[in-house]
C-alpha cells in the first residue's frame, strides 16, 4: 500500500479555516481604494506628466530646462560627494 501524498499547505483544512476568520465581509470602504488609487497613480507618475504636457513647450525651452537640471543635479552631487574643494570640519 502506497502512502497518500500530502496536500499543498493553501488547501489543507488548517490553512482553509485561520483565513476565513480573517477574510473582510464585501468589498473594502471607498476611502480606502481611493488612498489605494493615489498611491497607484502617483507612483505612475501621471499627474506629473499631465502637469508637464498641460501646455505646448519649445523644443528651445525644453532644452534650456534640462540643462539647468542637469547643472542643478550635477551641483547637488558635488556638494552631497565635497568635490568643491573646501573640506568640511565637521
Amino acid at each position: 500500500m502506497r502512502p497518500q501524498q500530502q496536500k499543498p499547505y493553501h488547501q489543507r483544512k488548517q490553512f482553509n479555516k485561520k483565513f476565513d476568520r480573517n477574510k473582510p465581509k464585501g468589498p473594502p470602504p471607498f476611502d480606502v481604494l481611493l488612498r489605494q488609487f493615489k498611491k497607484k497613480v502617483e507612483r505612475a507618475g501621471t499627474i506629473q506628466e499631465l502637469r508637464k504636457r498641460e501646455y505646448f513647450e519649445k523644443p528651445a525651452e525644453k532644452k534650456q530646462r534640462k540643462m539647468k537640471e542637469a547643472v542643478r543635479r550635477e551641483l547637488k552631487n558635488q556638494e552631497n560627494n565635497n568635490t568643491l574643494g573646501r573640506p568640511r570640519l565637521y
